[in-house]
């Protein structure tokens, strides 16, 4: 049989076997266990939603509708070995069941604005057997929204109107918005938070309510003018058309005058290092008393100044809860401390408090040792040359939590490592390195900070790090790298971090083997070099969800030479490299019970301008970043259809035949993945993925090479170097962490951009990518 039928033959039976499978797992088989003999059970609940929401915002009610209903009509049943679907213990049909849930959720549409919804229900039984199963039908009906017309507040308390009326710009309830009874609740909450931070601290939810609906509740008065009734009447169909709910806030009368007494601080007292379990007989070895505050101490741990500079519980201070939260978390953030707590105890007569802030010591040191297993992914020094590598590594890691009896975290680190290769050599690099790092919970700088007392926490961090790595028969790599930044959290909880100074020094020594494939590989040398950078860098990252949506946004950018660059001592005879860079990484998640999407946009761009040493001793004008600053696409964080750093440049084909790693000075990349459970196998959740990734790294010129013309980034053939992968995705979540594995497809392959601009070349059911990750991509 010609080889032609023979792979023809072969390809049609795998592409039936695959779709065979998928059809197997969709159809499954579906199995009922200890249902009630002889009674009619739930077996199915459909619910139908009618409503003119977005698909998203449809999604995320209907989810809650399902949510709300009496456990006595859910159907749980249950995965096994992804196929097979069991049905355990169903419950009993009870018509007053399907009533109550009805009920339920009308109450749910009612507490989200939806005041003139319908809910109807119906159900139908099939028998099987001796098996009486129920279909039970919910027909939900949003009808029009509730939106807020207008908001106001009128307290008795003169005090309490004016901080309402001062802070009414920062109200969650906006005009014209979706009124829910969450957001009532969420807007009591914000105005307690106010009061509390203005000394109001027994203040609570009973004595603050929401009067609603001003307009319908006029229409139950028996005393009304018929006029006035009509003219009523006639608003309330105005709102059934286009439905306005106005809200005023008020303050209801009390029994408790304390609940409006504002309170101030008279003692302050510090236990740094309390006991889980307390002796009998306390014993404090000295006793310290600071502008007002005192300090207990036994074992003289921690320094005063040090405890001081962390409190913002101050006596003669009007009470802020703020001050607490602040306070506690000052504390708690520092490793040197297990658990705290504050303890506040209100005197009423004087309108005044004492305040106890206790803390339990952690373990002062430890040393842990860690047996480690990957695959290279992100280590450029050390797989310069080949794609996947197995790392096998010992760590030994030493920790003090309380340097200097200030908290001062210092973390030593020893690592031994090789890598294991798919070449002759069997182990093909050896690895050591050694780092140190401290991290101080304050700025430390020669000059005074003044806005350090604003921030939410701040934190200075100093790193060193030294490595030496032998790649056999190729390369051998020694880097130093020491850093100082600086790292706080704003109002906002907005994370920033800066670094006034990066030193990093990498040098190569080169084997015969290296030289021979420079000189048949173009821009193999200036890939490659001994490079020296000091640079600084400021990096933002920041959080924010809403509803069921979270977001995540990471900005850096970076400099080197441009400042000291003009200290020719530190230039080493030109071999410091000067660039900027910037990146930007963009995430946004759409959660649901059972399943998420997830996105993620990055890119980046680097600009060199110096001029250095060639491995020649040629002095030329930098071309590209340092390696090690440069950009790379694929492997299993990044297109996941080719191997690491095996993408790229833009549609070259100058790298195809050989496996060099590539480097770019701009890359540009999207992800998007369809997350959802699979089902449980021996405890272990398992999880599947659908994904798409696409882009590309490029060049900013062609180095004086016509050949790399194709792997410069040009606006003008951007859809035609944009690389595609699609694939899917087997995960094994273990709470703490995620095992992956991912199988990717080249759907757009941008080295065949001359042929239908590269989509679906050389595309065969098992020609494609494997990759192994650990947690999730992004």
């Amino acid at each position: 049989m010609p080889d032609r039928i023979t792979n023809t033959l072969i390809r049609n039976v795998h592409w039936r076997m695959f779709f065979g499978f998928c059809l197997l797992l969709a159809s499954g088989c579906k199995v009922t266990k200890n249902y009630p003999p002889d009674k009619a059970f739930v077996y199915k609940t459909n619910f139908k939603l009618e409503t003119k929401l977005p698909q998203s915002e449809r999604q995320l009610l209907l989810t809650k509708i399902e949510n709300q209903v009496d456990d006595s009509v859910k159907v749980k049943w249950t995965s096994k070995l992804f196929i097979k679907k069991i049905l355990k213990k169903p419950p009993v049909f009870d018509t007053t069941n399907a009533v109550k849930s009805a009920t339920f959720i009308n109450d749910l549409l009612h507490a989200n604005g939806y005041l003139y919804s319908s809910v109807n229900w119906d159900s139908s039984l099939t028998v099987k057997g001796d098996e009486k199963r129920v279909t039970l039908n919910f027909n939900v009906v949003t009808g029009k929204v509730l939106r807020l017309d207008s908001m106001s507040f009128s307290f008795r308390d003169s005090t309490l109107q004016t901080l309402a009326l001062v802070n009414k710009g920062n109200s969650i309830l906006k005009k014209g918005d979706t009124y829910t009874k969450d957001k009532i609740s969420r807007e009591i909450d914000r105005m307690l938070a106010i009061y509390r931070d203005n000394g109001y601290l027994k203040i609570n939810r009973d004595d603050i309510y929401a009067e609603v609906d001003t307009v319908v509740a006029g229409l139950i008065d028996p005393g009304l003018d018929p006029f006035e009734q009509i003219r009523l009447l006639e608003e309330v169909q105005k709102r059934r058309e286009n439905p306005k709910i106005t809200v005023i806030f008020k303050q209801r009368a009390t029994e408790n005058p304390e609940h409006l007494q504002q309170y101030y601080i008279r003692n302050v007292r510090i236990f740094p290092e309390r006991a889980l379990v307390q002796d009998t007989v306390r014993y404090f070895a000295d006793t310290i008393k600071r502008n007002g505050i005192e300090i207990f101490s036994t074992r003289n741990l921690f320094k005063p100044s040090f405890l001081l500079r962390n409190n913002h519980l101050n006596p003669g201070a009007l009470y802020k809860q703020a001050d607490v939260y602040r306070t506690n978390n000052a504390f708690g953030q520092m490793g040197a401390w297990a658990q705290v707590g504050i303890d506040v105890f209100p005197i009423d007569s004087i309108s005044k408090l004492d305040v106890n802030i206790n803390m339990y010591p952690a373990k002062k040191q430890y040393l842990n040792v860690d047996l480690e297993a990957s695959s290279n992914t992100a280590d450029v020094v050390a797989s310069v040359v080949t794609g996947n590598l197995l790392g096998l590594a010992v760590n030994f890691g030493l920790k003090n939590r309380n340097v200097n009896k200030q908290s001062i975290l210092s973390t030593t680190n020893l690592r031994f490592g090789i890598e294991l290769g798919n070449k002759a050599t069997i182990i093909q690099t050896y690895q050591t390195t050694l780092s140190q790092n401290f991290s101080i919970p304050k700025f430390v700088a020669p000059f005074k900070i003044k806005a350090e007392k604003n921030l939410l926490s701040t934190r200075t961090n100093l790193n060193a790090n030294a490595s030496y790595t032998i790649r056999r028969d190729f390369l051998t790599i020694q880097s130093l790298n020491t850093s100082i930044g600086y790292e706080w959290a704003n109002k906002k909880k907005r994370t920033w971090l800066y670094s006034p100074l990066n030193i990093e020094f990498l040098r190569k020594f080169e084997t015969d083997s290296f030289r021979a494939q420079a000189k048949t590989i173009p821009n193999y040398r200036n890939l490659f070099n001994d490079g020296l950078i000091i640079s600084q860098y400021l990096r933002l990252i920041n959080g924010w969800s809403k509803d069921n949506k979270v977001f995540y946004l990471r900005m850096q950018t970076e400099e080197s030479g441009a400042i000291f660059g003009n200290i020719q001592s530190l230039d080493l005879k030109n071999r410091l490299s000067r660039f900027i860079k910037g990146d930007i990484d963009f995430r946004y998640y759409t959660n649901h019970p059972r399943h998420t999407w997830a996105f993620r946009i990055f890119g980046g761009v680097g600009f060199p301008y110096g001029k250095q040493y060639d491995s020649l001793g040629n002095i030329q004008k930098e071309l590209t970043l340092p390696f090690f600053k440069s950009y790379s696409a694929g492997g299993p964080v990044s297109m996941r259809a080719w191997q690491i750093r095996q993408l790229g440049p833009g549609s070259s084909k100058i790298y195809d035949s050989t496996s060099t790693d590539r480097f770019g000075d701009i890359q540009l990349e999207g992800n998007i993945e369809y997350r959802f459970s699979l089902g449980t196998l021996f405890g272990i959740k398992v999880k599947s993925a659908f994904f798409t990734d696409f882009g590309n790294i490029w060049y900013r010129n062609n180095q004086g090479n016509p050949q790399l013309d194709g792997a410069v980034f040009k606006l003008n053939k951007l859809y035609k170097d944009l690389a595609v992968a699609g694939g899917t995705s087997l995960r094994f979540d273990f709470s703490y962490f995620l095992i992956r594995f991912d199988w990717a497809y080249k759907l757009k392959n941008p080295i065949y951009a001359e042929i239908n601009n590269g989509w679906f070349q050389n595309l065969t059911l098992l020609k494609g990518q494997f990759q192994l990750g650990i947690n999730y991509p992004f």
